[in-house]
């Protein structure tokens, strides 16, 4: 699994409000979903994450994307293209 990859699908599901969000619609285990959640938030990429049972969740209204979120984005474009929906996320992490 591609810990980058899976960031960035992160990001653009939630810059496209495709939430809530679970570690299911990856196919990734909750602890790699988790530290990627983490790692976004921690980076100052995203805000509006609810913490509960010591977990991050993703809920329909709450996480945004911030400035320095977006610009993730558009500094790794490259993967839009190999990257369209979260249907295909599946294989595409891996």
């Amino acid at each position: 699994m591609d810990k980058e990859k899976l960031r960035y699908a992160i990001a653009k599901e939630i810059y496209e409000g495709n939430t809530p969000l679970t570690e299911k619609d990856f196919e990734v285990s909750e602890d790699q979903f988790d530290e990627a959640v983490n790692f976004l938030k921690r980076e100052e990429y995203l805000i509006g994450v609810f913490y509960s049972d010591n977990r991050p969740h993703l809920y329909k209204i709450g996480p945004e994307l911030t400035e320095k979120g977006e610009n993730f984005l558009k500094e790794n474009g490259a993967w839009y293209k190999t990257y369209k929906t979260i249907k295909e996320i599946r294989d595409w992490i891996k």
